[in-house]
């Protein structure tokens, strides 16, 4: 079977509930990552402390999943840079991969 359509870069964001509002405002003054998929209420432990919406790690993550043109992806990684500098306690994982709307 031959499949077309068009080749997305696809990005997953997972990061602190605390840094949803500076994702969401540098995502409008940039006018990048507009069309998405938000998961709230996430749990997991990465590279930082665990987020697992207990009594003893109460803090929560948040995902974004993003499908976009090449050059967007590179503006979305780079924003994800500059959060990791500002907010170098918290974690923020980023995953890039590809992808394809049919």
């Amino acid at each position: 079977m031959e499949v077309s359509g068009r080749n997305l870069v696809r990005i997953e964001i997972i990061t602190s509930q605390a840094l949803e509002e500076d994702f969401a405002q540098e995502f409008a003054e940039q006018g990048i990552g507009a069309k998405y998929t938000k998961l709230d209420n996430v749990k997991g432990a990465g590279c930082s402390n665990p987020h697992l919406g207990n009594a003893i790690w109460p803090q929560l993550n948040v995902m974004y999943i993003i499908y976009c043109p090449e050059d967007e992806a590179h503006k979305i990684i780079q924003l994800v840079q500059k959060l990791r500098l500002q907010y170098v306690t918290e974690g923020i994982a980023c995953f890039v991969g590809s992808g394809m709307e049919v």
